[in-house]
């Protein structure tokens, strides 16, 4: 397959556009909870719009037709670095021959991405393409990240033994031990995500106060030793969750101590029927796959739909 490289232009964004509904549109078709409008050229063409030359961008073609494309956001500051960013929309391959489109476009791309500063890659994949993950894998990429969906359909597990109940503005203090025992559990091996910050007490009266958003207590002998909240679609997730139709997980934690129960079944069991009565479709999870506990969780609960990978260069080549 003889690929031709050129910088993406404005004049390219239209048959960009339609490759990403396509891909979309196969994705969909596994996992057909999928929100519907990411399918419509008119949906994703203004995104592209908005991001061409933000970064300097490659398309690939093949026989004058157009086969991938690749661009980004330029962030200041990602964990610290400046960071290009590829959302799942802003770049696509045929997918056929998806791991060599995207090996040949980023090896054509990330010198400039480099010559400008911006040492970190990170690139949003769609989860059914496993050739172009496993490309990216071998071009340095490893995944940092995973969003997950599911229908509002309640799940079912081994009796967990526990009384599950809403929070409410008096059960701050529970909430807040909860989700900074989560901040610690992040920051420590092997998960080392030091940027998750604990949050104010404002912060956790501002959840229980907000009626758009619910959390539940899992308490055991009297005593809260598990947490799950949701709300609205998370807009710091992967673009193709985000719609009306979709609650997100923002929080979820059960003590070590208490694991392997069905405590978290049994929480995210009452967030699925409160979603349902909402008048929600579907369930959405954002989690690090370098956190094994929570990954296992989840993927016995979610269906994948895209996976962030992410590469440092290093400086002295850059």
């Amino acid at each position: 397959m003889v690929i031709e490289l050129v910088r993406l232009e404005e004049a390219h964004l239209e048959d960009a556009a339609a490759l990403v509904t396509r891909r979309y549109g196969d994705l969909r078709q596994q996992v057909g909870f999928l929100p519907c409008r990411y399918a419509e050229v008119d949906t994703i063409l203004p995104l592209l719009r908005a991001v061409a030359g933000a970064a300097p961008g490659v398309v690939a073609t093949h026989g004058g037709r157009l086969v991938g494309f690749l661009s980004g956001w330029l962030l200041p500051s990602f964990r610290g670095r400046p960071t290009v960013f590829s959302p799942e929309w802003a770049n696509g391959a045929e997918p056929r021959h998806s791991r060599r489109i995207y090996e040949e476009m980023y090896s054509h791309v990330a010198g400039s991405w480099a010559a400008e500063g911006y040492l970190t890659h990170m690139v949003s994949l769609l989860a059914n393409d496993r050739d172009a993950v496993e490309g990216w894998q071998w071009l340095g990429f490893g995944m940092v990240a995973a969003d997950a969906l599911r229908p509002v359909e309640p799940v079912s597990g081994d009796e967990a033994g526990v009384e599950v109940g809403r929070a409410r503005l008096v059960d701050v203090e529970e909430v807040m031990a909860l989700d900074r025992a989560l901040c610690r559990h992040m920051a420590a091996a092997p998960v080392f995500l030091a940027d998750r910050e604990e949050p104010e007490r404002g912060t956790y009266e501002d959840w229980l106060s907000d009626a758009e958003k619910a959390v539940w207590l899992a308490y055991r002998d009297g005593e809260a030793v598990a947490y799950l909240g949701m709300g609205l679609a998370s807009d710091d997730a992967s673009t193709i969750i985000y719609d009306e139709g979709t609650t997100s997980v923002f929080g979820a934690f059960t003590r070590e101590d208490v694991r392997g129960g069905g405590i978290g079944t049994a929480l995210l069991d009452r967030g699925l029927r409160w979603a349902r009565e909402q008048g929600y479709e579907r369930c959405a999870v954002d989690f690090e796959p370098m956190n094994p506990p929570a990954a296992r969780f989840w993927l016995r609960h979610f269906e994948p739909v895209c996976y962030t990978v992410m590469r440092y260069v290093d400086e002295r080549a850059g």
